[in-house]
């Protein structure tokens, strides 16, 4: 019943079915302000898998991607649309008002001062009170079909943000250094771009899994012969020549070439 309800929604409320039937083409001047460029690449990150939007994302620069990192340090939960700003100030002063046109009505029809009047203040409370409701409904359909946006916010802010001490992903990109494509990859971006960011994390997770995906397409008997070696001799060490410091015959330290045995 919940996906059912939330496959409605998203046919209702959201566009990225008109982005699949054109392939998430949706160009826009990318000569902009921080703070509209963030909420831009947030509608593309929430609407492309996370290759699809690192790939765009890794592409700029290091100054842009500085600008995104100021903008998500300055505000880190994504701004309320205007429509649920104002249907939330709207919907608690309606509601105020119905409360109060409820109690003065049921005061006067209680009280028997004014009991027309009374009767007409407590229909228009209900009134009031309705439209306090409508709001309240209002602001909490936009909120739900804008929970994957909140949630694409704090995605772009881990891609824009630098692989320093504070990143959640330091540690994992550490691990993915130790394929030969990641290293290479940390190199580029290094030596181009800048320093890493969250974005090439994703970036070289996907190289790692890709070329252990291209390992697993090997046939399955010459891994197994490659399992089943056995272990290698251990390689004695024998006599190593090494240099050691002695006096000369001058009074200068000299080197002289002595060989020694492993124990």
């Amino acid at each position: 019943m919940v996906s059912q309800l939330d496959r409605f929604l998203d046919r209702l409320v959201s566009d990225r079915r008109l982005l699949q039937a054109r392939e998430f083409y949706a160009p826009w001047n990318t000569d902009v302000t921080a703070d509209v460029a963030f909420a831009k690449w947030t509608h593309r990150v929430a609407v492309q898998n996370d290759l699809g939007s690192a790939r765009e994302i890794a592409g700029l620069s290091n100054a842009e991607l500085a600008a995104l990192e100021a903008e998500f340090m300055r505000c880190q939960h994504r701004p309320q649309p205007e429509l649920v700003r104002h249907s939330i100030r709207a919907g608690v002063l309606v509601g105020a008002l119905s409360f109060v046109a409820l109690a003065l009505g049921t005061a006067g029809v209680f009280f028997g001062v004014a009991p027309a009047g009374g009767v007409t203040l407590q229909w228009l409370g209900v009134i009031l009170l309705f439209a306090a409701l409508s709001c309240a409904a209002v602001s909490f359909l936009s909120a739900s079909s804008a929970l994957n946006l909140d949630l694409a916010y704090g995605t772009t802010g881990l891609y824009a943000g630098q692989l320093n001490e504070q990143h959640p992903w330091l540690y994992k990109t550490m691990i993915l250094l130790r394929h030969e494509s990641a290293e290479e990859y940390r190199e580029s971006v290094l030596a181009n771009r800048g320093p890493l960011r969250g974005v090439d994390y994703v970036v070289m997770r996907e190289l790692v899994g890709a070329n252990e995906s291209i390992k697993q397409m090997r046939p399955a008997r010459a891994v197994a012969e490659q399992v089943q070696l056995p272990a290698r001799a251990v390689r004695t060490a024998g006599s190593e020549p090494r240099l050691v410091e002695v006096s000369g015959t001058t009074g200068q330290p000299a080197l002289k070439r002595r060989n020694t045995r492993a124990a």
